[in-house]
């Protein structure tokens, strides 16, 4: 039973690497502040949705997470700690490969939080891992289109952002967050003169990192777990993470440095921890990286989605869900099929997506997105793309999020439990315009 254990806490491990003042409609919302020598930090709540605005100095942005988010951040410790205990040894070890991922401005975040939170450093880091540690299959699923598939000829990006349900989900529930990042600091941007980018990333309490970023100079990237093309191997992911930064880092410092989606493309060319498959665009253009711990990124643009299992996107659509569209790659073991699909009916939210691109092709606005990208899964594999917490399936859609890139808005849909999900779906998304976010 302890080999299992420690089986299940190594695979655990292996997916962590693998896994993101404003507009508002709701008038009840409230917001409170913090101040710090470098800038002051807003919190605010739109229905069940957190935002929260921070600027300054990385280690004051820290500080004002930790002082805005003080109760939140405890309870969510004490969850994860009761779930996965805190103190034991595996965990340890987990964090200690969480802590070969980290660079400077994710340290200093830590060290700020750890100021004003009540939780000790190493704490933090284990709530910023444990998140991850439970993350057992694959879900997410992303559709982008651009030029004449949509009204005003500008990208319009969804993803649905799937976790396991159960213990899992229960914790997250009402943990969905937009957080924003004001840097003062200069740190690896292009020119030597580069301040650090504002980022939006929609992620959950805890996480320093997004599932779906748009930065200041309109750069984009969103991220899905692909292991089940490429499975881990426990035997070779502590040498990999040691050398090799892993998908969602990744993203966080691409989006706080890349100008362009050129800089991007240098940024993300090469390997990652885990496969992943990251999508990026700006206003005009957008493709997708197919990620490997073994390889060199394999890059797919809009409308081409080559080999055996790609099926087929529409032209200037770029939609994927969690397996590699290429056959070709070193190490790949399990390809799904329409007829041998994952748990999460990965192949069917991939066929769903297409399908409903080509009904609203030409025509679709970030309200259309909102229809599609939330349009129920079905049991039998029809419908939509959203895992419904009613659903037989292992996974439940946590969030989406709608993002109209050349307005530079977010339109988020927080899924919190089977209550908030009804058939008019307007009635619970908020909207964050980043022009009046980012400062």
């Amino acid at each position: 039973m302890k080999a299992k254990i420690v089986a299940s806490m190594l695979i655990a491990l292996a997916v962590l690497f693998c896994t993101s003042c404003g507009s508002d409609p709701n008038p009840s919302m409230i917001q409170t502040s913090f101040n710090t020598p470098t800038g002051t930090g807003m919190l605010r709540k739109s229905d069940t949705l957190w935002i929260i605005n921070l600027e300054g100095s990385y280690t004051d942005m820290g500080r004002q997470y930790g002082a805005l988010l003080k109760s939140e951040l405890g309870t969510l410790f004490r969850q994860m700690d009761t779930a996965l205990g805190y103190d034991r040894g595996i965990v340890q070890q987990l964090l200690g490969a969480v802590k070969m991922q980290m660079k400077s401005r994710e340290s200093q975040l830590l060290g700020g939080m750890e100021l004003e939170s009540g939780l000790s450093r190493d704490k933090l880091e284990f709530l910023n891992g444990s998140l991850f540690f439970m993350y057992a299959n694959v879900g997410c699923s992303a559709f982008a289109a651009i030029n004449d598939q949509t009204a005003a000829g500008f990208t319009i990006a969804g993803r649905n952002f799937d976790n396991p349900r159960g213990a899992y989900s229960s914790i997250l529930r009402g943990k969905s967050i937009v957080v924003i990042y004001n840097p003062k600091d200069q740190f690896n941007g292009s020119g030597g003169t580069h301040r650090d980018n504002s980022v939006a990333m929609m992620t959950q309490i805890g996480w320093l990192y997004g599932l779906t970023n748009l930065n200041s100079k309109g750069v984009y990237l969103e991220y899905n777990n692909a292991t089940n093309s490429i499975p881990i191997d426990p035997a070779t992911i502590g040498p990999i993470v040691a050398t090799v930064m892993d998908g969602l880092h990744q993203n966080l410092y691409a989006s706080l440095d890349a100008d362009s989606l050129e800089d991007v493309d240098a940024l993300l060319a090469g390997p990652a921890a885990v496969a992943t498959m990251t999508q990026v665009a700006d206003k005009h253009r957008v493709w997708h990286y197919e990620r490997s711990p073994y390889e060199n990124s394999k890059k797919i643009a809009a409308g081409q989605a080559f080999g055996r299992f790609s099926y087929d996107n529409p032209p200037n659509t770029d939609i994927f869900t969690n397996h590699f569209f290429n056959d070709n790659w070193a190490h790949q073991k399990f390809i799904y099929t329409v007829t041998n699909d994952s748990g999460s009916k990965t192949f069917a939210r991939l066929i769903n997506l297409q399908k409903l691109a080509r009904q609203y092709s030409g025509r679709i606005t970030a309200d259309t997105m909102k229809t599609i990208m939330t349009k129920p899964l079905q049991n039998d594999g029809n419908g939509g793309p959203f895992i419904g917490w009613d659903l037989a399936n292992p996974d439940v859609t946590h969030f989406t999020s709608v993002t109209d890139i050349a307005n530079m808005v977010m339109h988020i849909y927080p899924n919190v439990d089977a209550m908030t999900y009804v058939d008019n779906f307007t009635a619970s998304w908020a909207t964050i315009d980043l022009n009046r976010e980012f400062r």
